[in-house]
């Protein structure tokens, strides 16, 4: 935490940088999947661990193909109503570079495992590595969602590991 006191981003860096945070979030609730690969960079690495299980790999998905894949099979409306709630957001700037890490909470209309209302799916750090690109947007270059805590649900339900086998 020590590497994000002192100054600030400029003001332009850091809307630009926290706007690629929401594209994030919106573009992956409401299935614009194309929105969503832009977000990332061609080469750009998605990793989910578990925290409570010694940081495993739940999902690693790495190159624009991989993202693709991934985002064509994650859930939409109205199947499943989610929001990826993003805070406490830290960055740090040098040059074309961005480093940031941030708290995020998912939560769904799917009720978790056993069904019902809605859901406090999971909740987390983004520890983010972002670069400014020749068209002006910041993407990220590597995103690492430490799962702290997860409802996970039951086998063959929307977001089970078992879906996402072969994406990285």
């Amino acid at each position: 935490m020590k590497s994000y006191v002192g100054s600030l981003p400029p003001w332009e860096v850091e809307r630009a940088i926290r706007h690629t945070m929401d594209l994030y979030a919106h573009a992956m609730d409401y299935g614009e999947e194309q929105l969503w690969r832009d977000c990332f960079t061609d080469d750009a690495l998605f990793l989910v661990s578990d925290a409570q299980k010694g940081f495993d790999e739940i999902y690693r998905v790495q190159g624009g193909e991989t993202l693709s894949a991934y985002i064509a099979a994650y859930p939409r409306p109205p199947a499943i109503f989610a929001k990826h709630i993003c805070s406490q957001i830290l960055i740090r700037v040098e040059g074309e570079v961005a480093t940031s890490e941030s708290f995020w909470l998912a939560v769904n209309s799917e009720g978790g495992p056993k069904g019902g209302g809605p859901n406090i799916m999971a909740f987390g750090r983004y520890k983010d590595r972002m670069v400014a690109c020749s068209d002006g947007r910041w993407r990220f270059s590597e995103r690492v969602c430490e799962t702290e805590a997860a409802n996970w649900p039951e086998p063959g339900s929307y977001t089970d590991r078992e879906n996402f086998e072969g994406q990285g």
